[in-house]
Formats: C-alpha cells, structure tokens, sequence
C-alpha cells in the first residue's frame, strides 16, 4: 500500500502533461498517481500513456467535476491523499514537505496540511503569491475550529483549492454524502471549502512555510463567470456555510458585524456578473443595520 495517492481529476488537456509531470516528479516517491477522466476526447488518455507502470489511468463513468473528485477518494487506496487538479502544478518536495509536517503534529490530531501558493497564467507566468494566513518561518499548528472560524467570518478560502492540501484517507470517508458536502447539504461551488471545514471540525490544520503549489488562473477557467455560470454557487454557498458553521456553535453573535460585512462584499463583488445577487445584498445590508440596532 503507498503512503500517498496523488488524485487527479481531469478534464482539460492543455496544461495537463505538465500537471502530470509534476506528480512523477516527487522527491516522495511511495506513491501512487490516479487520473480519473472527464475528458471528451482521448488527450488525457494519450498523455497518460506516455508514462507506462506510472499512472493509473481510468475514465470517470458519471462525468463532473465534483464526481470525479469524490471517485477518486473511493479509488485512492494510500495513507494520505494529495489532490492536483488538472493545470496545476506541485513544487517537487511537496508531497515530502506536507507529509512531514502532518507526521511531526500527528499528537497534535492534525487533520489537513497546506501551503501558501503561487497564481500563474497560462503561459506559466507567476501572477501573484497567496499567503493569507501569513505563514512563515517554521510549521505551524493552527486550532481548527478557529480556522473554521476565520473562513467563514471573512467569507475567504484561507486554506486554498484541493492542490493545496494533503489529509489522511480515513478522515474523508464518511457513512453518509461525502467530504465535500454537509450532512443535509450538498454543494455545488463550494465544495472544497466544505471538505477543510469538515477536516478541520474533527482536529487541527498544519500549515507549512515554503510555497509547494501552484494554482493556475486563465481565461476559460472554472473561476472565469464567462466560461462557467455554475460560479454563482461559489458566492451563495457562503451563506449556507456561515449557518451551518453557526448552528454548529463556532460562531458566535459578536462576529456577526463581520462576517455580514464580508458577505456583503463577496456578493457586491459579483453582482454585475449575476444581477440576480441584488436581493441578498439589500438583506444583508438590511441584516446589518438590525445587528446595530
């Protein structure tokens, strides 16, 4: 059994034999690298081809990107789980780097690690780095239901995309929906953000200094409204996870000035993309002045 299996969802080809790339080359090498394909055309296919005895290729029967993530959970069959989505790319000791760090906090009941990370473009030009949690100098061991907390007050995925992240297999199984869903929810856009909550609600979040992944942003992507309307669920979601987060306790009413304040932002943010927000952002402002009366 390896200690680590790489997931890959696929479905675009462009960027995908660097992706790829970037997995074989691991300095950690007990692993396994699983692609699962939603690809209409073979590309995928033929790529993964090229690496024989490397990859275990397969083709997703009920193509999504959400499906195809939760399949690849049920495929893996390493220790630990390191997801890399399709145009990303992992820096070589990543694997190494967030293995260790969750191996070194073990007594501390850590449940996910991650990184900072590195935006590109689709020519591999470095756009910006994303740190939001200021992590540096050393590994650092953060209270999970106070990462919780902070996401879901600041309405902000401080954690990162599923490039980010390495978890334990056993911590994402669940008897009923999946890790990235709640018990009596099930997303549609903020599914990673779901899956570190529900991470982080059964222990603590290792974070490691060193950027070790780099996530790609370009026209045609997921995060592009243009290309992908679905987007509109990655802004609602936020509400549901802040009752949800609510109800469970690990939020409490003096943080609500802010996390109605942050709502209010995101939606504002996107509303001349979806008009249709108009609404929620007259109920928070209308929320907000009720929390100051």
């Amino acid at each position: 059994m390896p200690r680590v299996s790489i997931c890959i969802p696929s479905y675009k080809p462009r960027h995908f034999e660097l992706c790829l790339a970037s997995a074989i080359a691991q300095t950690f090498q007990d692993i396994e690298i699983i692609v699962s394909d939603d690809c209409p055309t073979d590309a995928i296919k033929q790529i993964c081809d090229k690496f024989p005895g490397r990859v275990q290729y397969s083709r997703n029967p009920n193509p999504g990107s959400k499906n195809n993530v939760v399949r690849l959970i049920g495929l893996a069959q390493g220790e630990y789980i390191k997801f890399l989505l399709d145009d990303d790319i992992l820096h070589p000791f990543c694997v190494q780097n967030l293995l260790g760090a969750l191996e070194a906090t073990r007594a501390q009941n850590t449940t996910l690690a991650f990184s900072p990370r590195d935006l590109i473009d689709q020519d591999n030009v470095f756009l910006s780095h994303v740190n939001m949690l200021q992590i540096s100098g050393s590994v650092r061991v953060i209270d999970g239901r106070e990462c919780i907390r902070v996401m879901a007050a600041n309405a902000r995925n401080v954690i990162g995309e599923l490039t980010t992240v390495m978890f334990r297999r056993a911590d994402a199984i669940f008897t009923s929906g999946s890790l990235l869903d709640f018990r009596d929810f099930t997303s549609r856009g903020l599914g990673d953000v779901i899956a570190w909550i529900n991470l982080a609600a059964k222990g603590n979040v290792v974070a490691h200094p060193v950027t070790l992944s780099y996530f790609r942003q370009h026209q045609g992507s997921n995060s592009d409204p243009a290309a992908n309307p679905e987007i509109i669920h990655s802004i609602t979601e936020w509400e549901v996870i802040v009752d949800h987060v609510t109800k469970a306790g690990w939020l409490s009413a003096d943080q609500f000035p802010l996390t109605y304040s942050s709502l209010l932002r995101e939606y504002r943010y996107w509303a001349p993309s979806f008009p249709e927000l108009q609404n929620d952002i007259l109920r928070f402002e209308q929320r907000l002045t009720e929390i100051a009366a």
